[in-house]
């Protein structure tokens, strides 16, 4: 042991008494191997002594331990006979140790709790003594502070003496040790400074002494004064907030200078004509108060008085006033501005409108002067259906709608304030709730372990502090503020849906009423289009319609939106998905057919029936004045250059006619980008503007995705004008091929069997070219030399798709040629049906094809088309000409399954076996019989 060394080893004096001091030494290692053995032998000899000691313990061993044979004595072969008696003997020793441990940790446990109560009654006694001498001081301080008027000085005293008392160190003993003076003067001086306080509290309310109450509102927390301080707190921000919103009148002469009486009555006039202020300015003013009354009073009252609930009163308190004040302004604008009866007049216009635009029916009623519906013999005689005169003219109505949103966006933003006002006050009383369950928490605590961790009765405190926090609902979710908010917004969305529809129906007339107008017409600017080079859409047009209702739109959404107001909002997006899929688009698509299709049919319209791009009677005019010869005559020369005058006129306005009548199908692409783009914007203000996770957003952002399907709608419509183009310019491409491959002409014989042009005399043009397989090494070197088919086919199609191509947009171009290109596609494998191949016609077939195949790619726009697989998808009839030719370019029968199966495999296949039948029967080279059997066999094994 540590006492062992310290007292030396085996008398010598050399040796180190401790480990720490061997580490002082010049060789520690070896000090410590000798403090080692010199302990190793004291042990040792302690040992031998402690043996010899216990030798003597014998005689205080019961008897029948006492008696019991020696083990070490016993002789060998001696054996014990009373083993019974040795268990019982060695039970009854056990038995004696345990008892006399037990009596002596039995004494020492109660010389321990001895101490402890001790110790405890030391501390009680020394705490109260402590409390005495407090209660002394806290005595005296506060007679020397009332005695100087410093009331805060007192109230923290006061503080003090209550909080003691909560804390139960008032004991009998406490209170005998400080006297029963020094307690009934803190009790009295407690009284005096309550009433003091209530008194001067009092008064700086009467006066509106805001630093006054500044000053005592936190005394009164102190000395337990909350609900009173409430009361008066509230009654002064009453009295401010009414006198706040007291209008005072604006004095004549601000600026204090000497004005004539004239001046004077000229002022009171100019006042006299401006009329009562919007609501929205009134309105205004109420809420600035409101918001600047929460922001500078509430951190006080809820930091002084928020155990008397003064946070949550004054929001109350706040809140009624603005209701109190607001909801008469908001009847009183509904009863001037008659918004109910306008907002029934707006629906009820707003169905003739559409049934106008939709239908195509125009309504037969009409309203008088007195307000009553009367028949007319025509609805012409009212073309916007009553609007002026039942709702107001279009920028009135703007203007009142621009007034009303501004109401509800004044509204919104101190709602939006209030609620975030409440959100907060609700977190400043989580947060108490959690630092006051700590505190209780923490004085349990303390009081088990005086106790010796023993509870008390009763888990009422621990279950109030294991309790969360439940928010208190400090304004209602439905006040008669909101009522009065969704009344406003229901008239308010109502009258915008019918300003909508008639701005849109101002957007209809301007258009039909100037179809040839170029002030209506503007180069197209949207994404994917240029303006220069020889690509698709290089000089298309758009007309001024979708821009004008897509800008009401805009303008409608935007101002709805801005109101913050959910539900007017919503209802806003809705109305404005159905104006511009039901009413915008009907329109549209009756345009398109009527100004577009109807233009464009080749013969009937701009289009010329049977070759170029003009009319016949313009070419012939221009053909017979070469006739007839020109300079033979000044007569002559200026009727050829009159002439010339004219057929340029004609031309301009045969392309002007193109242009427009292309214009009304890009419309439909214009739309399509603009409600993208209104889709993407209010996708953004929602981000902006409204709080996110609620309910209400949800339902509005669901209400704006409504307009994906009008885009869907507007792009289908699109591509049901370019359809209904391309079945009208189906014949005139027919009549292409047909002239192309020579299967109309009455001579379809051709020139030495080939498919080049000839030179015999008296064959018309259509017999000289002509499509022709059946090809030997002669025509085919012949055929090389000379202009294919294909070539005039491609150079007669471009003459039919040039003009519509450069007026369309890109996208509805390219869905345009691959029409027209399916078409010709279509024609040309039906004249291939026809027509025997040779190996040599075979590669003919194919390098026609590689020709068609490039002139498709030349020709289309979009860069997603420049690839095979791509444009084969867009335009099966082409991939099906690709694939004939393949098909007949097999040497042998037995690749022709393979072919086939690798095609497939590929998904770039779409013949059927019959039409590989036929088309390997036209090959001179195979028999028909073997074509049978081979595609029957693949047959079966399908």
């Amino acid at each position: 042991t540590q006492a062992a060394l310290h007292t030396g080893v085996d008398g010598l004096s050399n040796v180190t008494k401790s480990m720490a001091d061997c580490l002082d030494e010049p060789d520690p290692v070896k000090a410590l191997i000798e403090l080692s053995k010199a302990s190793e032998a004291r042990a040792q000899r302690l040992s031998e002594q402690l043996l010899k000691e216990l030798d003597g313990l014998s005689q205080n061993l019961p008897a029948i331990l006492v008696d019991l044979p020696n083990q070490k004595t016993k002789t060998r072969g001696e054996n014990d006979t009373n083993a019974i008696q040795i268990a019982m003997a060695c039970a009854d020793s056990i038995e004696a140790s345990l008892s006399k441990i037990a009596s002596g940790g039995t004494q020492a446990s109660q010389e321990i709790r001895q101490l402890e109560q001790q110790k405890r009654e030391t501390d009680e006694h020394a705490q109260d003594v402590e409390t005495a001498i407090d209660l002394r001081r806290m005595s005296e301080a506060a007679s020397e502070a009332l005695a100087s008027q410093q009331h805060r000085v007192v109230a923290q005293t006061i503080r003090d003496f209550i909080e003691q008392k909560r804390l139960g160190k008032h004991t009998n003993r406490a209170l005998a040790y400080a006297g029963e003076y020094t307690v009934q003067h803190l009790e009295t001086t407690n009284q005096v400074l309550r009433t003091t306080l209530l008194e001067k509290y009092e008064n700086a309310v009467d006066h509106g002494d805001l630093r006054t109450l500044g000053d005592l509102t936190p005394l009164l927390q102190m000395v337990q004064m909350e609900k009173e301080g409430v009361a008066l707190y509230l009654r002064y921000l009453q009295g401010a907030m009414a006198l706040e919103w007291k209008e005072k009148p604006r004095p004549l002469n601000p600026t204090n200078e000497p004005m004539s009486r004239a001046a004077l009555a000229r002022e009171e006039a100019k006042r006299a004509a401006e009329g009562p202020k919007p609501p929205y300015v009134q309105m205004a003013r109420i809420y600035n108060c409101a918001v600047q009354t929460l922001r500078h009073h509430l951190p006080m009252v809820s930091f002084c008085l928020a155990r008397a609930d003064g946070d949550a009163a004054v929001c109350q308190l706040v809140h009624v006033q603005v209701e109190q004040n607001v909801v008469p302004i908001f009847q009183t604008y509904i009863s001037d501005r008659q918004l109910r009866q306008v907002a029934l007049n707006a629906q009820r216009i707003y169905g003739l409108m559409e049934q106008k635009f939709t239908t195509g029916v125009e309504s037969t009623t009409a309203i008088d002067e007195e307000g009553n519906e009367v028949t007319t013999s025509s609805a012409m005689d009212m073309d916007d259906c009553g609007f002026q005169v039942e709702v107001g003219g279009l920028a009135d109505v703007d203007g009142a709608m621009e007034e009303a949103a501004l109401c509800l966006q004044h509204t919104e933003s101190y709602v939006r304030f209030l609620r975030h006002t409440v959100s907060e006050v609700n977190k400043a009383r989580e947060l108490r709730h959690k630092k006051e369950a700590e505190e209780r928490r923490l004085i349990r605590e303390r009081q088990e372990w005086a106790n010796n961790g023993a509870q008390k009765d009763g888990n009422d405190d621990n279950e109030e502090d294991e309790k969360p926090y439940q928010p208190v609902e400090i304004i209602p979710a439905h006040t008669q503020l909101h009522e009065v908010v969704a009344e406003v917004g229901g008239y308010y969305s109502g009258i915008e849906r019918c300003l909508l529809l008639a701005s849109m129906q101002r957007a209809f007339i301007q258009v039909s009423s100037s179809i040839t107008d170029p002030r209506q017409y503007t180069d197209l600017n949207i994404k994917g289009h240029r303006t220069s080079g020889d690509r698709a859409g290089i000089r298309a047009l758009k007309t001024s319609l979708v821009e004008t209702c897509l800008y009401a739109t805009r303008r409608a959404t935007q101002r709805a939106f801005a109101t913050g107001h959910t539900g007017t909002a919503s209802a806003t997006a809705n109305f404005a998905s159905d104006c511009l899929g039901g009413v915008l688009l009907e329109v549209m698509v009756h345009r398109t057919e009527e100004y577009g299709v109807a233009k464009l049919k080749p013969g009937e319209g701009l289009l010329e029936g049977s070759s170029g791009l003009f009319n016949n009677a313009v070419l012939a005019s221009a053909n017979s004045m070469i006739r007839r010869g020109a300079g033979a005559a000044t007569g002559g020369a200026s009727g050829a250059t009159k002439t010339a005058e004219e057929n340029e006129a004609t031309r301009r306005r045969i392309e002007y006619g193109i242009a427009y009548a292309c214009a009304t199908m890009n419309d439909l692409e214009v739309a399509v980008a603009h409600t993208e783009q209104l889709e993407k914007m209010l996708q953004g203000e929602i981000e902006k503007g409204f709080p996110s996770g609620t309910h209400d957003t949800e339902q509005l952002v669901m209400c704006v995705k409504t307009l994906n399907p009008v885009t869907e709608s507007f792009r289908a419509a699109a591509n049901s004008a370019i359809e209904s183009l391309v079945s009208v310019l189906t014949p005139r491409v027919r009549s292409i091929v047909s002239d192309a491959v020579g299967t109309d002409s009455p001579n379809a014989t051709s020139f030495m069997g080939t498919s080049v042009i000839g030179t015999v005399k008296g064959a018309t043009e259509k017999a000289m070219v002509r499509m022709n397989y059946n090809l030997d090494d002669a025509t085919y070197q012949l055929l090389q030399l000379s202009e294919g088919f294909m070539s005039r086919l491609c150079t007669t199609l471009d003459m039919l798709v040039l003009p519509l191509r450069t007026h369309l947009a890109p996208r509805l171009s390219d869905a345009l040629f691959l029409g027209i290109l399916g078409s010709a596609a279509k024609r040309i494998e039906t004249a291939l049906r026809r027509c025997h191949f040779t190996a040599l016609g075979a590669l003919s077939l194919d390098s026609d094809v590689r020709d068609l195949l490039s002139y498709a790619k030349d020709r289309l726009d979009s860069p997603e088309l420049t690839s095979n697989f791509t444009l084969f998808r867009a335009c099966t009839p082409l991939a099906r000409l690709v694939q004939i030719a393949r098909l007949l370019q097999v040497d042998d029968l037995d690749d022709v399954l393979d072919l086939i199966s690798s095609s497939k495999r590929k998904g770039n296949w779409d013949l059927k076996l019959e039409d590989a039948k036929a088309f390997l029967g036209l090959r001179v080279e195979f028999e028909t019989r073997k074509v049978n059997e081979l595609l029957s066999i693949s047959e079966g094994d399908e």
